[in-house]
């Protein structure tokens, strides 16, 4: 009899009515975010061939404890929940009356917490912000170094004046510092050298960001599976580090790709990479890329050193077709990399023998053969909370490299490049800017052409085309600049996930001598949209230029900007 009454149940609810589920009298929360309460998607505007939000009747109770509970949760404590079921439709019918609003913040910490308190008078009193509040005054403690710091966090809240009043203590205790270190690992990976990596040692000042960043450069290097760094045993003010270390179970890695972008057309490419080669986090890599526009090939061998250094050794061939002539290279790199994240730095030394070819103006673009020693340097700085489409953030890129002529160079000259972007979001809603200066200067003999800046296309001035944009020779082909600066700026906003929008400014200017042309503007304005995959967002933009609209171009890519 149990059974079969249970039975009934079930099938009472599996079988109950699903009716369009509808909101009344939300006036501060938006239906959209109630929705969301209750795991359900209300389509945009623009979905007109999706359905409104359905709910059975059976889940009704449920869902008024939920909603009620989230009404609390955002300073509604007395909010009240009806139900209102038809043949057609259920309403939620809310009486949000009076929320509690914060009237005083007392603050008793030795240490200045004020910044990271999300909660402020006369706003609402939201029960989220109030417990990511208490999170973030512990962290901070911990990043000054305080691992015993006492809180105590309280809120008093009167029904009957609709206030609530906040206390946040915090009292630091004794410092703490780092103790012993023992790392545990596979025997493929040396603990030496894992240790090494590590963001402190014995003795420092123990903070979380330390700890933190640890992370991030352990799982950085493509051969470790998993890192785990305990920091819970303390003996008083002083905290062992116990760190557990676990190598990839398949580390060789073969892919193979076919592609298309606006700027090089269809390709492919194809790689294969031992992720701890030899042991001890080695790489080996092995690629090779063919594009309707550039063909390439290489071989790069990195080896982890002590105290975050790497060494690496890339060898490579390409070939590439430019407007007006080919450009055929040769090169060898050796790189010595020392990574403190977010900062990176890194001294090269560039063998190159490149050579043009098939030039259709060899007054402008001289068939040459010719080999360049260039000594290079580059700092990087970032910050950005994703590579693929990063949300916030900041990141710098400064590169410089040149050579002296003489029996082993052909050439004396000096190229730099400075390119930096912030990018900030305000909810779903992301603005970002990215700025981009090059110049190239040479004094004695020949460079290679391909060494000259080019603009226009899908990661450039989108109102042009694949490097079209600039001077041309007599034969109609640009021919580039020895100086560039590039600016850009994009609203990327919400249509519906996983589909996002964007607007775009494009702003080049270019010469032929040591400094960009700031009297000749390259102006290119646009839109687009991004599709979200798990390899990057798929890029549609389509670019204008705003003086003369019968200039537009269509661009396609996988990946934001920047």
């Amino acid at each position: 009899m149990r059974i079969f009454l249970l039975f009934i149940a079930y099938s009472s609810l599996l079988f109950s009515a699903s009716l369009p589920l509808l909101f009344s009298g939300n006036d501060r929360l938006s239906s959209r975010e109630l929705y969301d309460v209750l795991g359900l998607r209300l389509p945009y505007a623009i979905e007109v061939w999706e359905n409104q939000p359905t709910l059975q009747s059976s889940a009704i109770s449920q869902s008024i404890t939920a909603l009620t509970s989230y009404y609390r949760a955002k300073g509604y404590f007395e909010s009240r929940i009806t139900a209102d079921e038809t043949n057609q439709s259920i309403t939620f019918t809310i009486h949000e009356n009076l929320p509690i609003r914060v009237a005083t913040i007392q603050i008793n910490s030795e240490i200045a917490v004020e910044s990271v308190i999300e909660l402020s008078t006369d706003k609402l009193f939201d029960q989220d912000k109030f417990a990511a509040t208490k999170t973030a005054i512990k962290k901070r403690y911990g990043d000054a170094g305080y691992c015993n710091a006492t809180f105590n966090s309280k809120a008093w809240v009167d029904l009957e004046e609709h206030q609530a009043h906040l206390l946040f203590e915090g009292t630091p205790n004794e410092p703490c510092t780092f103790g012993a270190i023992a790392v545990s690992s596979t025997p493929n990976i040396d603990g030496n050298l894992t240790t090494s990596m590590l963001q402190f040692k014995e003795g420092d000042p123990y903070t979380l960001e330390a700890i933190q960043k640890s992370y991030e450069t352990l799982y950085s290097q493509e051969g470790i599976s998993r890192v785990s760094i305990n920091d819970i045993d303390r003996n008083g003010s002083i905290v062992p580090i116990a760190i557990d270390i676990e190598e990839i179970d398949k580390p060789v890695r073969f892919n193979i790709g076919l592609g298309y972008s606006s700027d090089e057309g269809i390709g492919t490419q194809i790689g294969l990479k031992h992720r701890n080669f030899l042991g001890d986090l080695k790489t080996l890599s092995l690629d090779a890329k063919y594009t309707q526009v550039k063909q390439e090939a290489s071989g790069i061998l990195s080896i982890p050193l002590q105290e975050r250094f790497t060494a690496s050794g890339e060898v490579g061939y390409s070939n590439e077709q430019f407007s007006g002539y080919r450009s055929e290279s040769v090169f060898e790199k050796l790189t010595l990399k020392h990574q403190d994240i977010p900062t990176s730095l890194l001294t090269s030394v560039l063998f190159d023998q490149a050579k043009t070819y098939e030039s259709t103006n060899t007054e402008t673009f001289p068939n040459s053969n010719l080999f360049i020693l260039s000594p290079m340097l580059e700092i990087n700085y970032d910050t950005r909370n994703k590579m693929l489409e990063p949300t916030k953030g900041d990141w710098i890129n400064a590169k410089v490299q040149g050579s002296m002529l003489s029996s082993i160079s052909d050439a004396t000259y000096f190229k730099s490049s400075l390119s930096g972007a912030h990018i900030q979001s305000f909810g779903e809603h992301v603005i970002a800017g990215r700025l981009q200066w090059g110049t190239l200067r040479t004094y004695e003999g020949e460079v290679p052409s391909a060494y000259r800046f080019y603009a226009g296309g899908m990661s450039s001035n989108r109102a042009y085309s694949y490097r079209e944009l600039g001077p041309k020779d007599t034969n109609g082909d640009p021919i580039g600049f020895t100086s560039l600066l590039e600016g850009t700026l994009e609203y990327r906003f919400p249509i519906y996930d996983p589909i996002r929008g964007v607007l775009f400014s494009d702003l080049t200017y270019g010469s032929n001598n040591y400094i960009p042309d700031y009297s000749l503007p390259y102006w290119g304005v646009g839109a687009g949209l991004r599709y979200t995959t798990p390899i990057g967002p798929i890029a549609i933009d389509v670019g204008v230029n705003p003086t003369d609209y019968s200039q537009y171009t269509f661009h396609f890519r996988i990946g934001e900007l920047f």
